[in-house]
């Protein structure tokens, strides 16, 4: 068989196009129509033909593959595979325990992640200068490297110049990086409900921290300039898009006002960007409004896939030296491999076509959380991982934490996010990407809200 001759036969139905897709390959394979050897149309021959994304046909050739139908070849094209009498597929079952725990981006089976590292990982291994790729490489990122960093930050609105960018290990290994630069006896300023990788670094450093308190706009520049005139920290770490664990979207006005108190104290700003990808037209970062005094931290893993593990951080350009030296004491060189497909993807744009596919399964994943949960309030949007559920006064988060893991349902308790210890707020910051699918997660989520039961009489959703 040609290339182009193959068409698929389409059954309408209410699922996704890229299963229709591999459904009407499988019957095909099956009825004879397809043999062992065949050769597929390309990608780009079957979107035009079926008038799908080029994206839905990646997705359905990726599943299709997993499933043993077909193989691929680079530089040959995608066959038929030839399947022994008495093969068939039989997907994996869910695994026993729901976790609902950790923020990571949302992966289904067939992922497009997974499809395009598979073939990233192909490509590098047929490259004629891979032994460049194999030993160590500039402790900040090579310049082509720091160009796609800017080009990805610029992509949430950081404007950055190859000289302002850093590549780190994700944003985890930023913040390691950045506050070991910038600490000091004063100590750090953090939200009073803030990410706990920022927690754990101000341990490791030794740095006390200083809570500021939020509403539900974010954090509250009066607060803010309260914790500055009490404290000598002069050293502010926090979230103002998709904020980890409120969801919180900080509103141009209030990040205005922030800045106004960190130029009126001399505050440098460390913002954690690393959700930031994900809301579409979200405001302004703090690095637009004071790029002078602001170290933004951004990744990859987040918002395009979690195995690569690859971040960038935006500073003021005369922090670029001291930065080379704290990712040589810290790492001394990243992974070149991993950097290099980070670099292939942000310039080709793959980088942005997963990150949107990462938003529309959030939105996907958001939206079965609203019905699921329907009558028990929390707080979220619709490009969130994440919900942020307070509680109300006659149920205790904790004892909900206990009944739902004695039901094989994981929940991040609050506390790990308190940054006054002992003072957790009595709420559940519930993850709604962890879950290896949608039917997985509507399970997990079933269970806790039967354990949560008719907490509020009106069915309600803050926003």
């Amino acid at each position: 068989m040609s290339r182009s001759t193959w068409k698929p036969r389409l059954k309408r139905s209410g699922g996704p196009l890229y299963a229709a897709l591999v459904d009407a390959l499988s019957a095909d394979i099956s009825s004879g129509r397809l043999r062992a050897g065949d050769r597929l149309p390309t990608h780009r021959e079957l979107a035009s033909t079926t008038g799908a994304s080029l994206g839905t046909v990646t997705r359905a050739y990726a599943e299709a593959e997993r499933r043993g139908l077909i193989w691929s070849q680079v530089g040959n094209g995608t066959f038929v595979k030839n399947l022994r009498e008495g093969d068939h597929y039989s997907p994996q079952p869910d695994r026993l325990r729901i976790d609902l725990g950790p923020t990571a981006a949302p992966l289904v089976p067939g992922d497009l992640g997974h499809l395009a590292l598979a073939a990233a990982l192909r490509r590098l291994g047929e490259r004629a200068d891979l032994t460049g790729l194999s030993g160590y490489q500039a402790h900040a990122g090579t310049e082509a490297q720091r160009s796609a960093g800017a080009r990805w930050l610029s992509l949430a609105g950081v404007a950055a110049t190859t000289e302002e960018v850093t590549v780190c290990g994700g944003a985890q290994h930023a913040t390691l990086m950045v506050l070991s630069l910038l600490a000091n006896p004063g100590g750090l300023l953090v939200e009073d409900i803030t990410y706990p990788g920022v927690l754990a670094t101000a341990e490791w450093l030794r740095l006390p921290t200083h809570p500021v308190a939020l509403d539900a706009e974010g954090l509250i520049p009066e607060a803010l300039a309260e914790a500055c005139r009490k404290s000598e920290a002069r050293v502010l770490y926090c979230t103002p898009t998709n904020h980890n664990p409120t969801t919180t979207i900080m509103p141009l006005k209030r990040r205005q006002a922030l800045v106004e108190v960190c130029r009126e104290f001399d505050v440098t700003i460390v913002e954690n960007g690393a959700l930031a990808p994900l809301v579409d037209k979200a405001p302004p970062p703090l690095a637009a409004l004071a790029p002078e005094r602001t170290y933004h931290l951004g990744s990859l893993s987040k918002a395009v896939l979690p195995a690569l593990r690859v971040g960038y951080i935006r500073a003021p350009v005369e922090s670029r030296k001291a930065l080379e030296h704290a990712a040589a004491a810290t790492v001394w060189s990243g992974s070149a491999l991993l950097t290099e497909i980070a670099t292939q993807w942000v310039t080709d744009g793959t980088a942005e076509s997963l990150r949107d596919a990462r938003r529309v399964e959030a939105t996907a994943r958001q939206a079965l959380a609203a019905r699921v949960l329907k009558g028990h309030p929390y707080v979220a949007h619709d490009r969130a991982y994440f919900l942020w559920m307070p509680l109300p006064g006659h149920r205790r988060a904790t004892e909900l934490v206990e009944q739902a893991a004695a039901h094989d349902v994981l929940i991040g308790p609050s506390h790990l996010f308190a940054a006054r210890p002992g003072q957790a707020p009595n709420a559940l910051r519930v993850s709604l990407g962890a879950a290896s699918s949608r039917a997985e997660l509507e399970r997990g989520l079933k269970t806790l809200a039967s354990l949560l039961g008719a907490t509020s009489p009106t069915p309600r959703r803050l926003v």
